[in-house]
């Protein structure tokens, strides 16, 4: 597994930690790809998922994983990546994963555009609620990793 540079702390610290998901989700990424961040969500204290986000050498490719964290069965989830603002040409997967929702892909040359927005949605396992509902994004730039402005 390939950690990048950009790395904060609680990506390392998750890394160390879950070193089998994490290579795991670098494999389906591809081995070109490293890891720039891992967000535990909701939050840190009620985990039901991990977002794994990747990018490949020189930040021209991002991909990222929806780690299910739910002991039990499947949940919905609906992972989406797309470049800049282009949501309608977000890369999408969603359906009833017992481990993981992607890997969903976008190139951040795409819409001239150096940022890279994700969002990720778990549903309970009778779907009636949501685990996780987070929106975001990655900057390609002097300040790399940092989340976008929404």
């Amino acid at each position: 597994m390939k950690l990048s540079p950009n790395a904060d702390a609680e990506t390392r610290a998750i890394a160390k930690s879950q070193s089998a998901a994490v290579v795991a989700a670098a494999n389906i990424c591809g081995a070109t790809y490293e890891l720039d961040d891992a967000k535990p969500l909701p939050n840190t204290t009620t985990r039901h998922g991990t977002l794994f986000f990747y990018s490949n050498a020189g930040a021209t490719s991002a991909c990222a994983i929806l780690d299910n964290n739910t002991p039990g069965s499947a949940n919905y989830m609906d992972l989406r990546i797309w470049a800049g603002n282009n949501t309608a040409g977000a890369d999408v997967d969603k359906g009833s994963f017992s481990q993981y929702a992607g890997p969903v892909y976008s190139s951040t040359a795409a819409a001239g555009g150096r940022c890279v927005g994700l969002s990720a949605l778990m549903k309970n396992e009778a779907g009636t609620s949501n685990l996780i509902n987070w929106k975001g994004g990655y900057i390609f730039s002097a300040s790399a990793g940092s989340e976008c402005v929404a």
